[in-house]
């Protein structure tokens, strides 16, 4: 698939249950301990959790001949995102260093969840939904930060070795470790 197929853009308000279903199917609950190997989300959302996020940042969404095959969503440190594991990981960052400063010494935002359709993986979405969302928000951010479980190795490499991010961190809630990394907008 080359990118000239796909389309990137902001979810529009039709696009919310779709996004809803994406991630209902990729939530670590729904699936087999053999598909978490090749990634899994570790929170679902409701359709009104998912139109806020949308409606605050914006999810960028990956189109791919009319299929919405991909999400990915960023919001606001002060969003009220009722997340206990998002609220952990923005608490620490008084703790956690990015290119010689405390991460919350940065103007920054929170970058995820993103998901990709299991039957468009590996055909670059996940670096073209990355690269819309930081134009989409370079200038108003210094530095997007993301959480990855740490039993989710394949998106751990993905966004560290694939898209290069930095890991900063970790932290843990529920007995459930997570990586925190940082990237910089340009």
């Amino acid at each position: 698939m080359t990118t000239a197929a796909v389309e990137y853009r902001q979810a529009l308000s039709h696009d919310y249950s779709t996004i809803v279903q994406l991630n209902s199917a990729n939530f670590i609950a729904n699936l087999s301990e053999d598909q978490r190997k090749d990634g899994f989300l570790s929170a679902v959302f409701t359709l009104e959790q998912t139109a806020a996020m949308a409606e605050d940042l914006g999810t960028t969404v990956a189109i791919v001949d009319g299929v919405l095959a991909g999400f990915l969503c960023a919001f606001r440190n002060d969003f009220n995102h009722g997340s206990p594991v998002v609220a952990k990981m923005i608490e620490s960052y008084d703790r956690m260093w990015f290119e010689g400063k405390l991460l919350s010494r940065y103007n920054t935002y929170a970058y995820g969840p993103v998901c990709i359709d299991r039957a468009y993986r590996r055909k670059g979405l996940l670096r073209g939904l990355y690269e819309a969302q930081k134009r989409e928000l370079a200038g108003k951010f210094e530095v997007g930060v993301a959480l990855i479980a740490r039993n989710n190795p394949h998106s751990v490499q993905a966004h560290v070795a694939g898209l290069g991010m930095t890991e900063v961190g970790e932290f843990e809630v529920n007995g459930i470790v997570f990586a925190t990394v940082a990237f910089r907008l340009s």
